[in-house]
This record gives C-alpha cells, sequence and structure tokens, in this order.
C-alpha cells in the first residue's frame, strides 16, 4: 500500500478526534480532556511532517543528491520534535498557572467520549504498526508506536476525570485536582514523545544500519546470481525509506576482470530494480585461481 494513503488515513483520524477531545472538553468542563485534544495536535503535525517527508524523501537523485533524498524525513521528525517540546511547554505552564484557580467539574459523560478516543486510537496505532511492518516503514511503525502513547494518555485524562467527579461526590478536595494533575502527567508524555523523535532523528541522520533480517534477504538474493560464491560482506545503510547497499561477493578468481565486471553489474542492476534499494556498491574478491 502506498505510504502517502496510509499516513492520509491517521491525518483524518487525528483531526476527528482533536475536534472531538477539544469541543467535548469544553462543553463537559474537562481541561484534561482538553489538553489531549492539544496533545493530538502533535499526532497531526507528524502525520503532516511524515507525508511532506515522504514526499521529498522519494525524489530520485540528483547531481547534489547521488543517493537520494531519503535523510530529508529524519530533518524533518528534528523539527517536529522541537516543535512538539514547545506545546509541552505551553500546556505545562497554562495548567500550572491555573492550578489554584476554581475547579470545574466535568460531566460524567466526558468519560463516554474519552472510552471512545481510547477505542478508536488504539485501532489506529494497530493499524499503523501493521502496515509499517508490512511495509518496512521505519517511520510509519514510529507513528504507530507515537499513537499508541496517545492511548495511555486518554487513560490518564480518564483516571483524571473519575477523580474529580469522585472528590465532587463525597467531598475529596485533593480529588478535585484530578483534572489538573491528569494534564500535566499528558504534559509529560508530549514531552517524552518529543525527546524520542528527537534522539532518533539525530541517530537516524548518523546513519542507521538496516536489520539484519532484511540484510538477510537481500544477500540471499545476491547468493543465487550466477557466478557468485558467496558474499563476503553486506552492508545496508537506511536513507529515509530507502537504502544503500555496500556489498563485497567473492567469484571464481580464474575470471577474467571482464567476466568479475559483468557479474557485479548484473548484481548492481538487480539490486537497483528493488523499490527500497536507491544506491549499490558491489565490489568483486576472487578465489583461488591458477597459480602462476
Amino acid at each position: 500500500m502506498n505510504l502517502e494513503k496510509i499516513m492520509h488515513k491517521s491525518l483524518f483520524v487525528n483531526l476527528f478526534l482533536i475536534v472531538v477531545k477539544i469541543v467535548f472538553g469544553f462543553l463537559f468542563n474537562s481541561i484534561a480532556l482538553i489538553a489531549d485534544g492539544i496533545h493530538s495536535v502533535s499526532d497531526l503535525m507528524s502525520d503532516i511532517f511524515v507525508i511532506l517527508g515522504i514526499k521529498h524523501s522519494i525524489k530520485p537523485a540528483d547531481e547534489d543528491h547521488p543517493i537520494g533524498h531519503g535523510k530529508f524525513e529524519y530533518i524533518l521528525s528534528l523539527f517536529l520534535g522541537l516543535t512538539i517540546m514547545l506545546i509541552a511547554y505551553n500546556l505545562g505552564k497554562t495548567v500550572i498557572l491555573r492550578f489554584n484557580e476554581a475547579v470545574q467539574i466535568p460531566s460524567a459523560l466526558s468519560l463516554i467520549v474519552v472510552l471512545v478516543v481510547v477505542v478508536t486510537k488504539f485501532i489506529l496505532a494497530r493499524y499503523l504498526i501493521d502496515q509499517g511492518t508490512k511495509t518496512d516503514s521505519s517511520i510509519i511503525k514510529a507513528s504507530g508506536k507515537e499513537s499508541l502513547t496517545d492511548v495511555f494518555s486518554s487513560g490518564v485524562v480518564f483516571i483524571g476525570v473519575i477523580s474529580v467527579l469522585l472528590g465532587d461526590y463525597f467531598n475529596i478536595t485533593f480529588l478535585l485536582k484530578g483534572d489538573e494533575v491528569a494534564s500535566l502527567i499528558i504534559a509529560l508524555f508530549i514531552v517524552r514523545i518529543g525527546l524520542q523523535i528527537i534522539f532518533d532523528a539525530i541517530h537516524s541522520i548518523q546513519g542507521k544500519s538496516v536489520k539484519d533480517e532484511i540484510c538477510l534477504e537481500y544477500k540471499k538474493k545476491i547468493i543465487n546470481t550466477k557466478g557468485v560464491i558467496t558474499v563476503d560482506h553486506l552492508e545496508m545503510i537506511a536513507y529515509g525509506p530507502y537504502y544503500q547497499a555496500l556489498v563485497d561477493i567473492r567469484v571464481d578468481g580464474n575470471k577474467t576482470v571482464k567476466e568479475g565486471h559483468d557479474i557485479a553489474h548484473h548484481i548492481t542492476e538487480n539490486l537497483l530494480k528493488e523499490e527500497k534499494i536507491c544506491h549499490a556498491i558491489v565490489h568483486v574478491n576472487p578465489e583461488g585461481g591458477d597459480k602462476q
């Protein structure tokens, strides 16, 4: 499935959840539900950044970018992480400044809204993680894991609302601050997500190796190429949605330079036909051969 189509579905779901959380947060007097709606804004921005990153990163290689534009999505992820941190700061600051204001008792109906949000977000998170696994897209899987954290943050909202309702019913003062406390916890969730995205982006910009199980699949294909005795070394580096392959193959030492070159050229062509490979370098090592 097209990666952009996957993220468009996520974008529309997150847009719907933002409207639901913020509108019903105001209608039912739930600060935590409004805060969770603001939290979902970070998800919406994440979807937009991912879509932009996919659009740019799939551009073909050019003179200035001989290996393609795959790393562009990491730069966007870095800016996304910084933006999310700013959202968390403003949310936490607002809640702290309003902490001693008169408590507004949320409606019990807000619990129904939170349950709907939790179920919807869980379904979206599982969908993104499954699609990310099927397409071998780390950025789609990361978006799914980020959505999964929203399930927990919405659970915090649920507990916060119940706390306020119980505090109002039993006249327990400290429970009345449950909504505000839940909002602060959500702000911490947002900080955690922002830091994780920033660290992951920095790690990826430096050059991230492709998982061993993925390398093994390509290694098997190379070994099955006529004239290849074995693969001495295969290094694959992630460039956004694509991979760069650095291959050392072993061939019969009795083959001519041209024959060795033809085998390497054939492997390079086959690798570049793969949807995920943006660049490939194949080096030939001789084995045995006639002694002079």
